[in-house]
């Protein structure tokens, strides 16, 4: 195979890279119902429940219960670690641990009881954390196929003035793709099945913080009703390391090692309602149902690449680099509705109470959408609208996600458990997540201080990237497993 320099060509026109697709709105339309210490105690299930400033975020009719004011905090310390393979690769699994401090909760309620037929309306506003998407991943094995030919297949049928910045041309500029002198055929150093050791380092950071004002009234002590309006603030930084390295027997010509380096940064802010009633059908039965609007994101992701590539042929060894210049784009998502139904019982036996209360929630994640917003008369970015709402629809589903939790207490002391299914919102994927929580507390007239703990677990396939031939796409598994814990200390007043 010929190998010749590469010389840096000045594009004229720079080319907009489209990075968004349905993996963004699955990342904005997933959310987790923690917040306080309590709630996640007894695995975020208290849709007929209430008493609780996190009922906000599940149905806010629950904070028609409150009867005297209160103010709580909830910092929390989170655990993951993640386990990575790919599918078709003999090595074993790579391991990868992180730990952070944050702030689940901050809250006040303000009750009152207005002494005619409606028994109570009080007031909420709070920041709670609704999701948390900090993760990292190490995915490393010997499988068929190179990154470069993902390359290629962006770079075909393109002169080399029209390869876009980001992937094609960098490629290009470090050698990592080669033009055919005659065409705008692009080809590699690599034999297409040629099987390669390559590692990916996933790094990812941020979350879902959502700002909360919630009412809720009680009418005659038997039906509560609630409102809440939030303004969501999305924020997100990944970095992915890709390398391929050639083996120390020199089995692929020319090449000796690679890298790809991709930085995203995202933030937004959103828009959302959730309406909500709680039915108290006797002193003991609660019958409970809550509707989530649709949460309308404008985001804005600024982004940059890395390509570097190394190679030795009759002339030398070269390593050249190239860095992208930085990259913006603006879009909207809308995410999907959501509706959940309640049910709960209160239990008294003796000097021992409590409840035990079922969640079960229903999201058809193809009721998303995607729109770029910055060149809409563009007909490349229309196509690209076209083609992330036709994945949307086709790719992604719908999901019953339960959950199941209780408290009991004893004097000032409680004791809670809690139990969640929750499916992924890929057609293609069989996976369920698994959470199981508990949790202790202490309350008496002015004060309480709660634990929780829960335990879960998130599998999924990934792909570092993907070429036309599907079969030398690298699918990836991986497996992660969470501990949070949240300790919220509150005041009544």
């Amino acid at each position: 195979m010929k190998r010749y320099s590469i010389t840096g060509i000045f594009l004229m026109m720079t080319l907009l890279m489209y990075a968004q697709n349905i993996t963004d709105v699955v990342r904005w339309s997933s959310i987790d119902y923690v917040g306080t210490a309590r709630t996640l105690g007894v695995g975020s299930s208290f849709g007929s429940m209430g008493g609780d400033y996190s009922v906000i975020n599940i149905n806010p009719a629950g904070i028609a219960d409150y009867r005297i004011s209160e103010f709580m905090l909830t910092p929390s310390l989170r655990n993951s670690n993640s386990k990575s393979w790919f599918v078709n690769s003999s090595q074993d699994q790579t391991e990868n641990k992180f730990n952070k401090i944050g702030l689940d909760n901050i809250g006040i309620v303000i009750a009152s009881d207005p002494g005619t037929k409606l028994t109570s309306s009080n007031l909420a506003i709070g920041y709670s954390r609704i999701a948390d998407l900090n993760r990292s991943a190490v995915i490393s094995g010997t499988i068929p196929g190179s990154i470069t030919n993902y390359f290629a297949d962006q770079a075909q049928n393109l002169t080399v003035d029209q390869l876009d910045d980001f992937i094609a041309y960098p490629a290009y500029n470090v050698g990592a793709i080669l033009k055919d002198e005659n065409s705008n055929t692009y080809y590699t150093d690599f034999i297409p099945s040629q099987k390669v050791y390559r590692t990916q380092d996933i790094y990812q950071r941020g979350g879902i913080d959502e700002l909360t004002l919630g009412w809720a009234g009680e009418y005659e002590h038997r039906l509560n009703m609630g409102l809440s309006l939030s303004l969501p603030f999305a924020r997100f930084e990944e970095l992915k390391t890709y390398k391929e390295v050639d083996s120390a027997a020199d089995e692929v010509e020319y090449f000796d090692h690679l890298s790809f380096i991709e930085r995203l940064n995202t933030s937004g802010v959103g828009f959302n309602f959730k309406a909500g009633f709680v039915y108290k059908i006797n002193s003991n039965i609660r019958l409970g149902g809550s509707f989530h609007s649709p949460t309308w994101y404008s985001l804005n992701d600024d982004y940059s690449n890395t390509v570097s590539y190394a190679f030795t042929d009759g002339r030398g060894s070269f390593d050249n680099k190239y860095d992208t210049p930085d990259g913006s784009f603006g879009y909207t998502i809308t995410t999907p509705w959501r509706a959940i139904g309640s049910l709960g019982t209160i239990l008294r036996f003796g000097d021992v109470r409590g409840f035990i209360n079922g969640d079960i929630e229903y999201v058809d994640y193809s009721n998303a959408s995607y729109k770029g917003k910055v060149y809409n008369n563009d007909p490349a970015e229309l196509a690209h609208n076209n083609e992330v709402n036709r994945d949307i629809v086709t790719k992604l589903g719908s999901a019953v996600n339960v959950r199941l939790g209780g408290e009991f207490a004893y004097s000032a002391f409680r004791v809670r458990l809690g139990y969640g299914i929750e499916r992924t919102a890929y057609n293609a994927d069989d996976f369920y997540n698994n959470k199981v929580s508990f949790g202790l507390g202490f309350r008496d007239d002015n004060f309480f201080i709660d634990l929780g703990i829960r335990l879960s677990q998130h599998s999924e396939g990934y792909y570092p990237y993907y070429v036309q031939d599907a079969a030398l796409s690298p699918l990836a598994n991986i497996e992660t497993n969470k501990t949070r814990g949240n300790l919220t200390i509150g005041f009544k007043f």
